[in-house]
């Protein structure tokens, strides 16, 4: 144990696996937890299902099969989505409390095995509400080249018969299948979308590479996908009626999506960043801005109490003229 400690570079990341069950009520889990050289918690995997092979999921399998085996279950429908969603609920406030999360990458960062399955356990039997709930874990530590030379190899095509289409890596980087948000009352046409302009998306769960994508950056909904912003850096449009335009936008740097428009009548929406989430450096939707908002109430409060200052001055002073020429008259 000792020699693991010593051994851990710091800047490293540490990744969590874990698997849980439960036989009266039939539910098996799969989870993984991803802490960046910051300590804190970067992204997390949860899947719960009632198929006993989900069980069967080795702990000592690469952190990156054990991801994508998670992911490809989870878009392929083979899980409980209200158990499922509830844990990811749980973890997605691990970040809220920077005690606890401390406390639990502490734990994690010095192998003590104990302490981490005692917090992870609680919070998935606040959940799963069994006595009898039987949970395994493993830490896996990885450098960030290590992170990087995975997340790059994914994007690479697996075979040649895969087409731009398909949303696979070509020389700029990996291109998804998506379809952008219309907006037909106050929307901006799409014949006079420039480049440099920012539509709103949807990214299309067409095949496994989008629905990487759509699990990576936590879009999937109970209602359908989030849509995110996207930077258009490219547009062809071809003379006639039935030609398509497409446009090409980037989401993240070296990820693009691609889509076409027969329609050239349509209104895109365009992105606000005042009501629209947006995808963070580390593939996150972050928070909406809430400052203009709040600087723009300060304002008219402002304003509204030197108007209050303004109408009570002169009302001080008609009243103290009022009463100067009733004096006056007598």
């Amino acid at each position: 144990m000792d020699s693991e400690i010593s051994a851990q570079q710091e800047g490293n990341i540490l990744i969590v696996k874990g698997r849980f069950k439960s036989n009266s009520m039939n539910l098996y889990g799969l989870f993984l937890l991803t802490f960046n050289a910051m300590k804190k918690l970067d992204s997390h995997h949860v899947i719960v299902s009632s198929y006993s092979d989900m069980y069967d999921v080795e702990l000592s399998t690469p952190w990156h099969t054990f991801e994508e085996y998670i992911v490809d279950r989870k878009w392929k429908g083979n899980y409980n989505n209200s158990m499922t969603a509830s844990i990811m609920e749980t973890f997605n406030k691990i970040p809220d409390d920077v005690r606890n999360q401390k406390i639990l990458y502490d734990n994690v960062y010095n192998y003590d095995y104990d302490q981490m399955d005692l917090i992870l356990y609680d919070m998935i039997n606040r959940i799963i509400h069994d006595k009898n709930l039987v949970m395994e874990s493993l830490i896996q530590e990885i450098s960030l080249t290590e992170l990087q030379n995975i997340k790059e190899d994914r994007s690479k095509p697996q075979n040649g018969n895969d087409n731009h289409e398909e949303g696979k890596k070509d020389s700029s980087g990996t291109i998804l299948q998506v379809k952008p948000v219309l907006a037909p009352l106050n929307g901006k046409p799409i014949y006079e979308l420039r480049i440099g302009d920012k539509i709103m998306v949807k990214i299309i769960p067409a095949t496994s590479k989008e629905n990487y994508y759509i699990d990576l950056y936590n879009l999937r909904e109970e209602k359908g996908v989030k849509i995110i912003p996207a930077t258009v850096i490219d547009i062809k449009s071809s003379a006639g009626k039935n030609n398509p335009i497409e446009i090409l936008a980037e989401i993240m740097p070296g990820v693009y999506g691609l889509c076409k428009e027969d329609e050239k009548l349509i209104k895109l929406k365009m992105f606000d960043p005042k009501t629209d989430s947006k995808v963070n450096e580390k593939g996150k939707p972050a928070a909406v801005r809430k400052d203009t908002p709040a600087s723009d109430a300060n304002n008219e409060t402002q304003s509204s109490g030197k108007s209050i200052i303004i109408m009570a001055s002169l009302f001080v002073i008609i009243l103290f003229l009022f009463i100067l020429l009733i004096m006056l008259s007598w």
